[in-house]
């Protein structure tokens, strides 16, 4: 399920005389504030409404409504981080409401460098998937064409990763099965996001790889499996509960394999394997922005069971010869 990340802000601190500049007088000044929400929507934490602790946000002033065609520039409210210590969340400095135009809202957590002077419309920014030890949740909010309010601005963030999730199971009963590795191959991990001023937030562009040969391995503890005959649907997950194994670059999949490294033996010979080796999947579809996949490996113990054809070769007769008699 797709979740949306709403946060929520209040603001708080001084203003200086410049920011005062073509607001409204100070009887009548409207402090911007944030409203908060998270909807639905390894190692690496999935950000939630419960761990959600800090954003950054840039705010655009605009004469007319936000387009394609609308050069945004820097001035008003840029690369603001804003946290929650406490109860409420906090950025230092006070922003107001203008007296007229629109303000154009982008956010982003952890913070990215928004691109707004290379072309005109909405912001972009390039991202790398981090090396899986690193690798983060990242998400996203946009709101357009806002003006003067009383109450908070409220921010709807999306996921802007994937999430790639692996659970095995075994074949055949009795036999326990352990995976030793997991290596994610041909995958893209570099491309461009844009903003699109709706709901869904933006999209990602030119998908490329930062490096040639970019994998992505699970090698840490053992994940094992046992089936019995009393049940053989038996099942065992690699990441933890609020974590994702990997959080990875939303594309197409061709090209993109698994190898997987493990051992298959009977429960009650653990150490006598009829498989101690790597196998090569072929991943298929696609992975969504904001998508959590999961991957059901059904292991194969590619056991051959030991058995006897006894021959028994008739008797050759041979004469036999004596000396000294």
């Amino acid at each position: 399920m797709k979740k949306i990340l709403w946060v929520a802000l209040a603001a708080a601190a001084m203003v200086s005389c410049a920011e005062n500049e073509e607001f409204e007088y100070e009887s009548t000044k409207a402090e911007i504030t944030f409203g908060t929400v998270v909807k639905a929507g390894t190692k690496a934490v999935v950000t939630t409404t419960d761990n959600f602790t800090t954003f950054t946000v840039s705010a655009y002033k605009t004469a007319d409504a936000m387009g394609t065609d609308v050069q945004l520039s820097t001035g008003f409210m840029d690369d603001v981080e804003v946290t929650k210590p406490a109860t409420e969340w906090q950025y230092t400095g006070t922003r107001y409401w203008p007296v007229s135009g629109k303000l154009q809202f982008f956010a982003t957590s952890p913070a990215q460098t928004l691109d707004v002077a290379t072309t005109a419309g909405y912001p972009t920014f390039d991202y790398t998937v981090k090396a899986v030890a690193d690798q983060e949740d990242l998400v996203a909010a946009n709101v357009i064409d806002q003006v003067k309010s009383e109450t908070a601005l409220s921010l709807p963030f999306q996921h802007l990763l994937t999430q790639v999730n692996f659970t095995i199971k075994g074949d055949a009963a009795d036999f326990i099965y352990t995976v030793s590795k997991l290596v994610i191959k041909g995958a893209k991990d570099k491309a461009t996001f844009t903003f699109d001023g709706t709901s869904s937030v933006g999209g990602w562009d030119n998908l490329a790889e930062s490096a040639a040969g970019v994998t992505y391995e699970y090698a840490g503890t053992p994940v094992s499996v046992t089936t019995t005959t009393a049940d053989t649907g038996a099942s065992a997950s690699f990441e933890t509960s609020g974590n994702a194994l990997f959080m990875l670059m939303p594309q197409d999949l061709t090209g993109v394999t698994l190898d997987v490294t493990y051992t298959a033996a009977p429960t009650d010979k653990p150490a006598e394997y009829t498989w101690n080796d790597t196998k090569a999947v072929t991943l298929t579809g696609s992975w969504g922005m904001g998508k959590n996949v999961r991957y059901t490996l059904t292991l194969t113990n590619n056991a051959a069971p030991i058995k006897f054809t006894p021959k028994v070769d008739v008797w050759t007769d041979e004469n036999g010869t004596s000396t000294g008699l």
